[in-house]
């Protein structure tokens, strides 16, 4: 059975921005904004956008938990600020939550990476973790939380793009239309196989665009585009100095 290695993993907050723009929950404006405030802060995005009302945090998790394919019923929040943690996928945060087992997300992790079933789907058919529990751990990544009496039942994520996690110049061992799921994939593979470099690179019909590499570290390398656009690197960005 793998064992799940502890790594410091930086989450692509572009990626998770570009998602809220393109489903005009957010401006391009206030997500460079937010982005600046991000860096000067260190506070996760979604918590940003929240506290800045930009979006509501029912806005963010139902937008969140689409992404897994759970539609939300109710009302989220946004929990009080707090110092930003080292990022952690999905699985990890349902076994820190005791939602799962860490013997039953290695033997999940392993059954995805054989099936290319998406974890959420293996962990609800295969392990009983119910849709409310998996809406509210991917809250928490975010700093958010779902509110009491909220309900959640299974949804199709429709999306005009795919995403595949790869190798430099390999074929894909994953792919997805979440790119919250493409995230996670990488980080636990990473992980798992330690490969130098991994990538998603983004797929809409014939348009193809590496839109994130993560190397050892659980960290972006360098993204020259990103750095012109905000200033800095807002994937790799893990928090204020000091």
């Amino acid at each position: 059975m793998p064992i799940t290695k502890l790594m410091r993993f930086t989450f692509p907050s572009l990626l998770l921005g570009e998602l809220l723009v393109e489903r005009g929950l957010i401006l391009p404006v206030e997500l460079e904004d937010a982005l600046a405030e991000q860096r000067a802060t260190g506070r996760r995005l979604g918590e940003v956008l929240v506290s800045r009302g930009a979006l509501s945090g029912a806005q963010l998790t139902g937008a969140l938990a689409a992404q897994y394919g759970v539609a939300l019923s109710a009302e989220a929040t946004a929990t009080a600020p707090a110092p930003a943690e080292p990022y952690q996928p999905l699985g990890r945060m349902l076994v820190m939550r005791e939602v799962i087992t860490q013997a039953q997300l290695d033997d999940a992790l392993e059954a995805q990476r054989r099936s290319g079933r998406r974890l959420g789907d293996i962990l609800v058919g295969d392990y009983g973790v119910s849709m409310l529990d998996l809406a509210a751990a991917l809250g928490a990544q975010h700093g958010m939380q779902v509110a009491d009496g909220a309900t959640a039942v299974a949804s199709r994520f429709a999306d005009d793009a795919v995403y595949e996690v790869k190798e430099h110049g390999r074929k894909p061992r994953f792919t997805t239309d979440s790119f919250l799921e493409a995230t996670d994939f990488a980080f636990e593979y990473l992980a798992a196989k330690s490969p130098d470099v991994l990538e998603i690179v983004r797929v809409r019909g014939s348009e193809r665009e590496r839109v994130w590499e993560c190397d050892q570290r659980g960290a972006p390398p360098d993204s020259p585009d990103s750095i012109d656009r905000y200033g800095f690197d807002p994937n790799a960005w893990t928090g204020p100095r000091g």
